[in-house]
């Protein structure tokens, strides 16, 4: 069990700074404009849920994690801004990753089931 956490640990801290990293360098403001923040978050989580150890719902939520902490502070600072155009936009850029770890949690979850039933074959 020890072994599980120090990994699930590592691949955490991991991934939680490079995703603060790519935001404040910048790169969430370019992936924004060409669409990236639809693909990259949803992408990242397969990855991370491969490399992750444990159960599925363990592995769920370190794959998932650290997105989520990104999404629901960017929002609650968002919702914080006075200007409606200038909230409406903070809002999108971090609902926009949101919508992509739907999709990954979706999609992994559907490559965990049909790889469970191909193994019971």
């Amino acid at each position: 069990m020890s072994e599980i956490f120090r990994q699930n640990s590592i691949n955490l801290a991991v991934s939680s700074i490079a995703i603060l990293c790519a935001y404040h360098f910048g790169f969430g403001g370019f992936l924004f404009w060409f669409g990236g923040l639809l693909v990259i978050p949803a992408v990242a989580i397969w990855f991370q849920f491969k490399f992750a150890l444990g159960h599925f719902v363990l592995r769920l939520f370190v794959s998932t994690g650290p997105w989520l902490v990104l999404c629901f502070i960017g929002l609650y600072w968002a919702s914080k801004t006075e200007h409606d155009g200038q909230r409406t936009m903070n809002m999108l850029f971090f609902e926009m990753p949101l919508y992509s770890v739907l999709a990954g949690i979706i999609f992994v979850t559907v490559w965990f089931l049909i790889k469970r039933l191909k193994n019971r074959r």
